[in-house]
């Protein structure tokens, strides 16, 4: 009997020990191993995240002026409730004739929140009466809440906005690449360029919650932080002439201005341009012009499109300048030797081939500097055979053609100078004499893009110092402390005598004085200059000027192209005097007085 009721106690007692010893270990699973999941969990049902977007920093012109700031506006956001089907339907009805969203809409934004129990933006820049209608109805709408929050802004709208870029909100990769959801992030220009620097930290709140999901209190905040400042080089004077001069002759085409000194961009146009604020908005919503981001991709004109940059198009004219340079300089051209121009070229061989000159009657007998001055064809074609591709292709490469400048945009394009070498493929192996002349007059493949243009006119303009174009100028801390300064980077020298640096500037300040340049003159300020005619296969001729002034001490080179523009002595050239006479100093302007620049002469409409 005794025997018995030891063995029911041991039973009762192993059953215990193995119970607790079961229970113990549970506990040690639950609490120190999963513990700190299990916490997150709990925390995570009791409390809801409100993320509060950091405003960017600045971005402002060398000046001070405004191109991209952020304002206050009011955001419209859904914390999720267990909220009965026929109840959030109501909320829909009413919510969708405020916000001005179909019904279906809104049930799609809704979505997220209510599978997943987070928050959700319905709107973002929502207007004034919007959100004075939302907090009268919100004992009628439940989990809707208007918030203030700092949003991008582009106050110039569309200036300067290939250079700013846009903002857009974050894609499924970036997101894994640990930016939030709903967050805007830099697309293009320098927002994209100098995201990291500009968006700063974002802030937020804490709310707990009841088991209905409402909140309760909130629990702790974290203030956002504004991002850093950037200090562009462009000035906003000269960028709004640029933009202006090339909005009217309602084309496309682009414009480029820098400091020849420093290689600071003064001014970058692209036309067409684009509103950026567009892209602020939250994906599906219209501006007030009706357009989204998604008219703009689609647009045959590609607004987005940064020709300044990007497009590649034959110099003509223009790249006279690289023979005249190289020509003078080896002593391969005599500036006092002439050539007959009875309007075309016959290029001997035995199949004989006449190439034109742009004036079909011809320019007579001219020497070197008529014939830049006058942009003869027939007298470059003759110096083309005299100097030979290989001189003029290493010539236009130490110019810093054929390479990208490494200006501080992304997709910068850039085609290699052609020479002999190209051509020993399987299809073609010969370089032939006519391609020689269309380098010569810069045709055939020769391409280059307008930036590229603007640099090696500030080679002449500097007498052979090539420095890197940059756009921002300095980095400022919120507070306004310098954090870091954009130092002028000189990429090479290129060696050529003082002789040839002075005929240049002679013989180019001539073309604007008594040659195809005249369009450009301004009274009192001495300007060097080139236009240039460029064949497209694709339809019109497109028009070319490149200028740097004053001649004496240069503070400003520029280049202008117009697509289909047909003569850069009449489409070129007035837009590059818009812009000379919007950087030089107000003494130089004056002295021009209210004088309008003169018609170019009709002989000289060709090039």
């Amino acid at each position: 009997m005794k025997s018995g009721l030891e063995s029911r106690l041991m039973f009762l007692l192993v059953l215990f020990t193995a119970s607790f010893v079961l229970l113990g270990t549970r506990l040690f699973y639950l609490q120190v191993i999963q513990g700190e999941n299990l916490r997150t969990v709990a925390e995570a049902n009791r409390t809801q995240i409100v993320f509060e977007r950091a405003p960017r920093g600045l971005i402002l012109d060398r000046n001070g002026a405004v191109l991209a700031d952020s304002r206050p506006t009011f955001v419209v956001i859904f914390t999720p409730l267990e909220l009965k089907k026929e109840v959030l339907s109501g909320i829909v009805h009413r919510l969708s004739g405020i916000l001005g969203l179909s019904e279906d809409e809104l049930r799609k934004k809704l979505q997220p929140s209510i599978r997943h129990s987070s928050i959700v933006r319905l709107m973002d820049r929502a207007s004034r009466h919007i959100a004075f209608t939302l907090a009268e109805q919100k004992p009628n709408l439940p989990g809707v809440s208007v918030v203030i929050e700092m949003q991008r802004r582009y106050p110039g709208l569309a200036m300067a906005s290939h250079v700013v870029g846009y903002l857009s909100q974050v894609s499924e990769e970036e997101i894994g690449e640990g930016y939030k959801p709903n967050a805007l992030v830099g697309k293009m220009g320098l927002e994209k360029n100098y995201d990291q620097v500009l968006r700063g930290e974002d802030g937020g709140m804490r709310l707990e919650v009841n088991a209905s999901g409402q909140s309760v209190k909130i629990l702790d905040r974290k203030e956002p932080s504004v991002g850093y400042e950037l200090r562009t080089t462009l000035d906003l004077k000269i960028q709004g002439a640029a933009e202006e001069a090339l909005k009217e002759t309602q084309k496309a085409g682009a414009v480029v201005a820098l400091d020849p000194r420093t290689g600071a961009i003064l001014a970058m146009a692209s036309a067409p341009s684009f509103d950026p604020n567009i892209f602020v908005y939250t994906r599906g919503e219209r501006t007030e012009d009706n357009s989204t981001p998604g008219d703009l991709v689609m647009d045959p004109e590609r607004p987005l499109y940064n020709r300044a940059i990007q497009g590649l198009y034959p110099p003509g004219s223009i790249f006279k300048i690289v023979d005249t340079a190289v020509g003078y300089e080896t002593k391969k051209l005599n500036p006092f030797e002439t050539v007959r121009c009875p309007g075309y070229y016959i290029l001997e061989g035995r199949d004989s081939k006449k190439f034109l000159c742009w004036k079909k009657e011809g320019h007579g007998i001219v020497n070197l500097t008529d014939g830049l001055v006058n942009s003869c064809n027939v007298y470059f074609y003759t110096a083309g055979r005299k100097l030979g591709p290989d001189l003029i292709e290493d010539t236009a490469k130490q110019f810093g053609l054929g390479v990208k400048t490494g200006i501080e945009l992304d997709g910068e394009m850039a085609r290699a100078i052609p020479g002999r070498g190209m051509f020993k493929t399987e299809e073609r192996r010969h370089w032939y004499d006519g391609d020689t002349l269309n380098l010569a007059i810069g045709q055939g493949k020769v391409l280059f893009t307008p930036i590229q243009a603007a640099q090696m006119i500030g080679v002449v303009a500097t007498r052979g110092k090539i420095f890197r174009p940059h756009l921002v100028e300095e980095i400022r801390y919120p507070t306004g402390e310098v954090y870091k300064k954009t130092k002028t980077e000189l990429v090479k020298q290129i060696s050529m005598s003082k002789e040839t640096w002075d005929f240049l500037d002679s013989a180019l300040k001539q073309v604007v004085e008594r040659g195809t340049g005249q369009s450009c003159q301004i009274p009192g300020i001495s300007v060097g200059g080139k236009t240039g005619t460029a064949q497209n296969p694709h339809g019109k001729d497109h028009a070319w000027f490149v200028c740097f002034a004053p001649v004496e001490n240069p503070e400003i080179a520029v280049a202008v192209l117009v697509e289909h523009g047909q003569h850069g002595a009449t489409s070129a050239a007035p837009i590059a005097r818009k812009v000379l006479l919007a950087a030089l100093s107000p003494e130089a302007v004056k002295k021009q007085g209210e004088s309008q620049a003169p018609q170019a002469p009709q002989a000289f409409s060709g090039d």
